[in-house]
């Protein structure tokens, strides 16, 4: 679960409520996936309690001549009710309509639309309607109902439709609401390179700080490959940005999002990352720390911590302390997962001794398990970082 996602989808959702995201708020400890599904249902559910009136108006769409529908839609029916209707129309009859209504119309319309239901109609619009359209959200600043069809747009569309956006913020909100994450990444590789470092710097910019978590989202959305291209490219833009991202990270709270991004990083970015001043300050760490440990993301933790030197071992160290018993064993079961041990028992060494012996007593029981060439590996790191046994005094 990230954040992020969920997020976008309490304001697309209260959207559809009319209701203020504050509402909403219980909702931001269900995952994202969930919340989406939520949203599809009570799309289903408002257009079924009508169902049988929007049904009978289709087919007096349908029955009547086009130029008296067309009539209808323009002049006298909410965008609401003919987004309703078009649920039961083909999508030919759809288009013969939509086809002489301006792009202010359908773009009124494209706001009640359920995405799943325009895939076929978008493919018979041409690019310069689709422009258009996208034009006028725009002017309205709809950057949701956008995000909604944008995934759907092929990528010479999507290219275009790109240009006419012509501020980089306007496009991180776009990609912020758009319904699937594979499309960021074609989003992404339709835009020049300048484009999107102008995006990235938009961080480090204390006047657009709103926008900053927005920038976030782009980079934990994408794929792995795009996340370590985007990172590293961040990296390049110096220690003033990357100080930015994690200075965002840490007031919103969305080390959920952002630890997998710096463990896709290439070695050269992880190591100048992980060894920032900032990520030495006990606050921030213990805030890492948290967010592995509640999101299980120590496989990702323990790469990054891999690279950090002795200080900002030590900060990992103490705030690990601090918790309860059970984050050693989410621990070590990262470590076997990735054999991770060497920095894991780096980091164990520099804990209390009661904790070490914590940790030792929880290896003891992954050890049993283990075939005789791990277990005579990880009986000489014991020795090697002196791990206190798990027996007092011996």
């Amino acid at each position: 679960m990230t954040r992020l996602a969920v997020q976008a989808e309490i304001i697309k959702l209260a959207r559809i409520l009319n209701v203020p995201e504050q509402q909403l708020a219980f909702m931001q400890v269900l995952a994202p996936e969930n919340l989406r599904q939520f949203r599809f249902a009570i799309l289903e559910l408002l257009q079924s309690q009508q169902k049988s009136r929007f049904r009978h108006l289709a087919t007096w769409v349908n029955w009547l001549p086009r130029w008296i529908s067309i009539f209808w839609v323009k002049h006298f029916l909410e965008p609401f009710i003919v987004a309703q209707i078009a649920v039961y129309l083909s999508t030919e009859s759809s288009y013969r309509i939509a086809k002489h209504l301006p792009a202010k119309t359908i773009a009124a319309i494209a706001v009640y639309l359920d995405p799943r239901l325009a895939r076929e109609l978008l493919s018979y619009l041409t690019t310069y309607q689709i422009t258009d359209i996208t034009q006028v959200l725009l002017e309205q600043r709809d950057f949701v109902t956008i995000g909604r069809f944008v995934s759907m747009l092929s990528d010479a569309v999507l290219q275009d439709v790109a240009q006419i956006v012509e501020n980089e913020s306007d496009l991180l909100e776009i990609a912020f609401y758009i319904e699937s994450r594979e499309q960021i990444d074609h989003l992404v590789h339709v835009l020049p390179r300048e484009r999107i470092e102008k995006a990235l710097l938009i961080i480090g910019d204390p006047a657009q700080r709103l926008l900053w978590p927005k920038v976030l989202a782009l980079m934990s959305y994408i794929s792995y490959g795009l996340k370590q291209e985007l990172g590293d490219l961040a990296v390049q833009q110096g220690e003033p940005v990357i100080n930015a991202i994690i200075q965002a990270t840490q007031e919103d709270q969305l080390w959920e999002d952002m630890l997998p991004v710096v463990a896709c990083l290439s070695a050269h970015a992880q190591d100048f990352v992980a060894n920032l001043p900032a990520l030495r300050r006990v606050e921030i760490i213990q805030s890492i720390v948290e967010a592995a440990d509640r999101c299980d993301l120590w496989a990702d933790m323990l790469v990054i911590v891999n690279y950090m030197q002795n200080e900002a071992r030590e900060a990992v160290a103490l705030a690990i302390a601090q918790i309860d018993e059970q984050v050693l064993h989410h621990i070590a079961y990262a470590s076997l997962l990735r054999s991770q041990w060497e920095v894991t028992f780096d980091i164990m060494r520099r804990m209390p001794i009661d904790k070490q012996r914590q940790c030792h007593r929880i290896l003891d029981g992954y050890m049993q398990q283990l075939d005789p060439e791990t277990y005579h590996y990880l009986d000489t790191l014991l020795d090697r970082y002196q791990i206190q046994s798990s027996v007092a005094g011996s």
